[in-house]
């Protein structure tokens, strides 16, 4: 990772299979106008990786500029704050693929969609810690 504000094709989840894994994985979380799917694995060899998929449906958004515009946004807000997500991710040597799907049928504007990634991002640390707490207590009773 060059620097914390990049969004590289290394960061983009291309991979049929494993998008096919990630919606099918019980955790998932909605801050409207995003819902957002996630899976973590133990990854001491690349802690803190972080692979997205954006979708903007054409359900919601039937015009190809609207689906386009909200996916720039999307991009934009999570490539502002993705660093806090790794850092977290490192700090427990876990890896992520996330699913942002944009649910909403208006394009919201910049900075209404950056408060929201700003929730959701705190929102995804604060499940990440939950689940290391979790994960500690089992492991003290086993």
């Amino acid at each position: 990772m060059k620097g914390p504000y990049t969004f590289s094709k290394k960061e983009r989840l291309c991979n049929r299979s494993a998008i096919g894994r990630l919606y099918a994985s019980p955790h998932r979380v909605m801050v409207f106008p995003l819902s957002v799917h996630w899976t973590t694995q133990r990854d001491a060899a690349a802690p803190g990786k972080l692979e997205v998929v954006l979708v903007a449906p054409k359900k919601k958004l039937h015009h190809a500029v609207d689906r386009n515009r909200v996916k720039r946004l999307m991009r934009e807000c999570y490539r502002m704050r993705k660093h806090q997500l790794a850092e977290a991710l490192e700090q427990q040597q876990l890896s992520m693929a996330l699913g942002i799907n944009y649910v909403h049928q208006e394009i919201l504007s910049h900075e209404q969609l950056s408060v929201r990634f700003e929730k959701l991002i705190t929102i995804l640390i604060n499940e990440l810690q939950a689940s290391e707490d979790t994960d500690v207590g089992e492991a003290e009773e086993a």
